[in-house]
């Protein structure tokens, strides 16, 4: 079973690190962060190729839009 940790309880614990290992932290961190995003982006762009393959997107030219902009 997985215990969910306080977040005091975590910079609790890294006080206890020394700096070298707090800095592997956040340095692993980051790795993992950056992976979430890229995990986000991938799913945004996977939706979107859905609803354009099913008819849901409108297509328009930078010159539509602009003169949709000027209204």
């Amino acid at each position: 079973m997985i215990r969910k940790f306080a977040f005091d309880e975590i910079l609790e614990a890294v006080d206890g690190l020394t700096p070298e290992e707090q800095a592997d932290l956040v340095h692993l961190m980051q790795r993992r962060l950056a992976h979430l995003g890229r995990q986000r982006v991938v799913a945004e762009v996977k939706e979107a190729q859905q609803d354009a393959n099913a008819g849901r997107v409108t297509r328009y030219s930078p010159a539509d839009f602009l003169t949709e902009q000027d209204g």
